[in-house]
């Protein structure tokens, strides 16, 4: 269930759980989970987290403008639909990727450090769990990149963060 409702993008999802190990907050992350709070946890901290995610999902909608799409050798970012093509073929991202991709490709070469993401993306001024970057991106690269393990558009900058990459 958490699977379809990330991939879908319709519902934010942010798991309560006692396994903190992480390989269990990469497994949540890797479901579809936009954030995985470990209990204990500080209730402010909850409330915090929870209006973060509602204000994404309630915010008043852009005004009516058409935004650029961008296009790269091979891959095409519309944000207007909110649709990805790699090499012609569309790639369904969930919103949360898409929103991340979007963000690091309108500004190639940029780095970004993981708290930069995790405030521009996830809305979270600062977490400890900023793992979720690193789980997000793993993930497209499996879905944009055509060799994962050697990224050519989402490369890591050692000891920073990310940054997406034009080689044109």
């Amino acid at each position: 269930m958490c699977r379809r409702l990330g991939v879908e993008g319709r519902v934010p999802l942010i798991m309560l759980t006692a396994r903190g190990e992480e390989e269990d907050r990469i497994v949540g992350l890797s479901l579809g989970a936009d954030d995985y709070v470990v209990k204990p946890f500080s209730p402010r901290e909850l409330a915090a987290r929870v209006e973060a995610v509602l204000r994404r999902v309630n915010a008043a909608p852009e005004a009516e403008t058409t935004q650029a799409v961008l296009e790269f050798d091979g891959l095409r970012v519309d944000p207007n639909t909110r649709g990805v093509t790699v090499r012609g073929e569309p790639v369904v991202l969930t919103a949360r990727e898409f929103d991340l991709l979007h963000h690091l490709a309108k500004s190639p070469g940029r780095v970004y450090t993981r708290d930069q993401l995790m405030e521009a993306v996830w809305d979270f001024a600062f977490s400890a769990e900023n793992s979720t970057v690193t789980v997000h991106v793993r993930r497209l690269r499996e879905k944009i990149e055509t060799d994962p393990a050697h990224p050519r558009y989402l490369q890591t900058v050692w000891g920073v963060g990310y940054q997406f990459v034009d080689e044109r």
